[in-house]
């Protein structure tokens, strides 16, 4: 009797908290709560479980699984309607009454596993030489005829003004005396049915020693963003494709174009000089480089006093007060910025002494480039603390892995890898073993997401900010001090599972993981499922 009272108590007390938060998010009319019983959904896959979204989409129709009871009682509790995301009603409180119904049209992906993952349409724009510029994905126009320039300027001059007056103050508009106008039909052609997309193909006809520059970069370089480093990796094929729409629009326009760093339509050297162009794609976790450089010394008084300065003229120290991005990595405008890399580390993640003998010549470069400003002691001092900072952050990681790795051999990860959906490769191997399985942050246990962040983001983040020389940012801004935070984490979260271990033991509870770890409304969407399903 006690026991019921008590949960029944409970039951009120959750129901009570609910509504209070509603009434709380906004002006909602709240049916009678006796019939509502919240419901967990499970994964039902039998036909008689199965429904069909209203409103099916051209590209890929979603099965909805489960009798979708927690949707139905959701909706009698907000006084709303089940019904599909894409109806342009409201959903109130998170869109509970609502089911995912995706995109209406997507493409097909490509490379070696192109057949596991779909783009939405933009990458058309980001990846124009397979997508734009062919029959089956080019977006077509409703004028018809050739056209030559001044007809294109005559027309758009009205339709798209601002891309008219870009083109005329750049130098393919108003080129310097002796050379010839570089106009719309040179870059995009004069068929408007058929208009392409240029690439940097296109570019490099004109560009030749900055296409070859681009080309030659290794991995890690721009020459590889999109198709080594994106459309072949698990992180780009494993999840839908409204998520990775976002990865294409740096990594793809990195690779296939060039007004990535000269935007349309200008195309202006001196934009690309400037450390905002490059901050559009490398800042924020895992890519904290204009965020460091931004706290430097370097950064502040670019901050305080670029505006004023000169940015048609070549990146030199008699030119520039402080060095910028452009001015270290693409020196002399070598369009290759490897060319000041010493190895590549996956974005930091990979140990490596960066001052070992075997790079002195890489070091005596980066020296030669202080040189400008700095003695080469004062250079080669920040450096070797550069050097240090970094081994010592792997120390860090190594000490939280021995007690991750602990834990999964005496199976005491809470869920193991055997029981969460499988990996983009259709596996369900422990995701933090190199070359076991795919390395991720979604999809996993507590503790291997904490062991992660503490590799990719913060790691990989002091690197980033002591190459840069920001002071304050390795240690008490985010990135040491964090470090010992994650792992006061990662060994809080290591001490609740043994414990947990050590009771059920004691009690004689055997513990077996719950179902939502590998089910779930977005979970079934990731690859790993149809790989399983498929056997690729």
């Amino acid at each position: 009797m006690g026991r019921k009272s008590t949960m029944g108590k409970l039951y009120l007390l959750i129901k009570q908290s609910f509504v209070n938060i509603l009434l709380f998010t906004g002006a909602f009319i709240i049916p009678t709560l006796s019939a509502i019983s919240f419901a967990v959904e499970t994964r039902d896959t039998s036909p008689q479980a199965t429904e069909t979204p209203i409103a099916k989409t051209t590209a890929t129709p979603q099965r909805i699984f489960g009798n979708m009871r927690f949707r139905h009682e959701m909706a009698e509790l907000l006084g709303e309607k089940v019904g599909p995301d894409d109806s342009g009603d409201v959903y109130n409180a998170g869109g509970l009454a609502s089911y995912y119904t995706g995109p209406k049209e997507l493409f097909p992906g490509k490379g070696k596993f192109g057949e596991l993952y779909r783009f939405l349409p933009m990458v058309r724009w980001y990846d124009p030489a397979y997508y734009y510029n062919a029959d089956g994905f080019h977006p077509g126009s409703t004028v018809n005829g050739e056209f030559t320039n001044d007809q294109c300027v005559t027309c758009h001059n009205i339709e798209n003004p601002g891309i008219v007056t870009q083109w005329k103050q750049s130098k393919h508009g108003t080129p310097p005396e002796g050379k010839d106008v570089v106009g719309c039909d040179r870059c995009h052609g004069k068929n408007h049915e058929k208009l392409i997309m240029p690439t940097y193909a296109l570019c490099g006809e004109c560009h030749e020693k900055q296409l070859k520059g681009h080309r030659e970069g290794g991995r890690g370089s721009h020459a590889h963003a999109y198709h080594l480093e994106l459309i072949d990796q698990g992180c780009q094929m494993e999840k839908p494709a409204e998520e990775t729409a976002a990865c294409i629009a740096c990594h793809a326009i990195a690779e296939n174009r060039c007004d990535g760093c000269h935007t349309r339509h200008r195309f202006s050297a001196a934009e690309a000089r400037k450390p905002t162009s490059c901050g559009v794609c490398h800042s924020g976790p895992e890519q904290y480089e204009y965020e460091m450089y931004m706290q430097s010394y370097h950064g502040m008084v670019y901050q305080g006093e670029g505006q004023n300065w000169d940015w048609t003229k070549p990146l030199n120290a008699k030119n520039y007060v402080v060095p910028t991005c452009a001015y270290c990595h693409m020196s002399e405008g070598n369009h290759n910025i490897l060319n000041m890399s010493t190895v590549y580390t996956y974005m930091g993640t990979s140990l490596v002494d960066r001052g070992a003998y075997r790079y002195k010549a890489t070091r005596d470069a980066w020296i030669n480039t202080c040189k400008g400003c700095h003695s080469p002691r004062f250079a080669r001092d920040h450096l070797e603390a550069m050097d240090e900072a970094v081994k010592l952050s792997f120390t860090k990681y190594r000490e939280a892995m021995v007690i991750v790795m602990a834990l999964y051999t005496d199976n005491l990860i809470d869920p193991m890898p055997s029981d969460l959906a499988p990996d983009s490769r259709g596996h369900s191997t422990f995701s933090l073993l190199p070359g076991k399985g795919e390395i991720r942050k979604y999809n996993v246990s507590n503790i291997e997401r904490l062991t992660y962040e503490m590799l990719v983001d913060i790691v990989g983040a002091i690197y980033k900010a002591k190459a840069h020389n920001a002071y304050y940012s390795p240690v008490y801004g985010y990135w040491e001090w964090a470090q010992d935070r994650w792992l006061i984490q990662i060994k809080d979260e290591a001490s609740k599972l043994k414990r947990f271990a050590g009771i059920e033991e004691k009690v004689g509870i055997r513990h077996t993981s719950y179902p939502f770890w590998k089910h779930g409304e977005y979970t079934d969407m990731l690859l790993g499922w149809k790989r399983k399903e498929w056997g690729k």
